[in-house]
């Protein structure tokens, strides 16, 4: 562990409170990072960006190109920084007003929250504030942060003993030994390139030629990867299996460095953990890890049901869960076809159940197809026959091969260091470029 953090640059992490109020549990979480930040651990440079002088989000206040100077000297203070560390309180069984106000602000083009490592703690009552943080990794996708999935802080500030005094400071020594994982996960990821060669700082255009660099550099320069394809409906002429078929197609034809295979859920049996003998599972379920446990990264072609996923995908997540759970660090991406939004809110419970597998998603490209929507996007087999958006599936394939060559970049050199135990090794890097 040592190592690891003696070999990092420090980072600057910015530290932002959802709550307002000067006694909040929250804000006292914040004070407890920046406290042990200063005492004992060693490489990150931790400051707390005030919320509250934000005006409401109001665009007819962007005057000549120019924000406000509150919100100019807030999206300054997100760009410097390389990590975000938020405390999320619980209203309403989301994040609160004040916190949307502040991701909306400094989401205005151009988006500085782009490419930037995360994590979320939170204190409350019942769940501790654990709800807000899915919506707040929800969000996370389209602002492109990378959230990490392990470990979760979600506190019962009012369970005894006793978690926070009058004035909203954390005293409870094992909340404060837990406080030390989330930052010491962000500081083994990378800062993102911000400025070049010469210390100057970078546009967005400039910052997203870099990374389309390093992407193709790393690409042409790593080996062979395994994707198991999954897709949730099974159905032979559904359009998501279309979509498989087209990835498959794809990786053969124009995409080297992809070796994928279509793995197929329909022989496992509905989840029943009294299927389970002697510690051995169906011959089916066993055969399916094993696929799993084989492969790099996962490409989920996820239907929408019922404003979800479907049944067939949810059993096969689960029963690749069962300990040891086969689908941890692995990189993954979701995409989808359908009526209306095009399963788009099938994605938001996968990377939801994703948190807990440690499955890393990718953020962008996101895909979505409205299947009915003119031109005919599909033939009555269900194989995709649209050519932009053959063209949209080979960018998400690019991506993920791209991602998963970074997370096997940064576990390769975990491994290399034996300080680490099983606990760090379960978070990769997300934010290398």
């Amino acid at each position: 562990m040592e190592a690891v953090v003696a070999s990092k640059p420090v980072i600057k992490v910015a530290a932002i409170c959802g709550s307002l109020r000067k006694a909040s549990y929250n804000r006292g979480l914040i004070r407890t990072a920046l406290e042990l930040t200063k005492e004992s651990i060693a490489g990150i440079q931790m400051e707390y960006i005030d919320i509250s002088p934000l005006p409401m989000l109001d665009t007819d206040l962007e005057v000549d190109g120019k924000f406000p100077s509150a919100v100019e000297a807030f999206r300054q203070k997100i760009l410097e920084s390389d990590s975000i560390l938020f405390a999320s309180p619980e209203y309403n069984y989301s994040l609160t007003a004040p916190l949307k106000n502040a991701l909306d602000w400094a989401s205005r083009p151009p988006n500085v929250w782009a490419d930037k490592a995360a994590a979320i703690v939170s204190a409350g009552g019942g769940f501790g504030g654990a709800r807000s943080h899915y919506h707040l990794r929800q969000v996370g996708v389209f602002l492109d942060l990378h959230f990490i999935n392990k470990p979760e802080f979600y506190l019962n500030a009012f369970q005894p003993p006793a978690k926070f005094d009058s004035d909203g400071n954390l005293i409870d020594e094992d909340s404060k030994e837990r406080m030390k994982q989330p930052e010491f996960y962000l500081n083994v990821f990378q800062p993102s390139a911000k400025f070049d060669s010469d210390g100057n700082l970078l546009d967005e255009t400039s910052k997203e030629k870099m990374k389309q660099r390093a992407m193709e550099a790393v690409v042409a320069s790593k080996p062979m990867i395994k994707v198991a394809a999954i897709c949730g409906s099974l159905r032979k002429a559904s359009n998501n299996r279309g979509l498989i078929r087209t990835a498959l197609e794809l990786t053969k034809e124009s995409i080297s460095g992809i070796e994928m295979e279509y793995v197929d859920i329909s022989p496992l049996p509905m989840l029943n953990t009294d299927l389970v003998v002697d510690g051995k599972l169906p011959p089916a379920v066993e055969a399916f890890r094993q696929k799993i446990l084989q492969s790099d990264s996962i490409l989920f072609a996820s239907p929408e049901y019922n404003y979800s996923l479907t049944g067939p995908l949810k059993n096969a997540l689960d029963w690749g869960s069962l300990s040891p759970n086969v689908w941890a660090d692995k990189a993954a991406a979701i995409v989808s076809a359908g009526g209306g939004f095009g399963g788009a809110r099938s994605h938001y419970h996968l990377r939801q159940v994703g948190v807990f597998l440690d499955l890393h998603f990718i953020n962008k490209p996101e895909f979505y197809l409205n299947a009915f929507e003119p031109p005919a996007k599909f033939d009555s087999d269900g194989n995709l026959i649209d050519e932009a958006s053959k063209e949209k599936m080979k960018q998400v394939l690019v991506a993920l091969q791209a991602f998963t060559l970074r997370l096997h970049q940064k576990l390769s050199k975990q491994i290399t260091l034996s300080f680490l135990n099983s606990s760090i090794a379960t978070v990769m890097n997300y934010n290398l470029l």
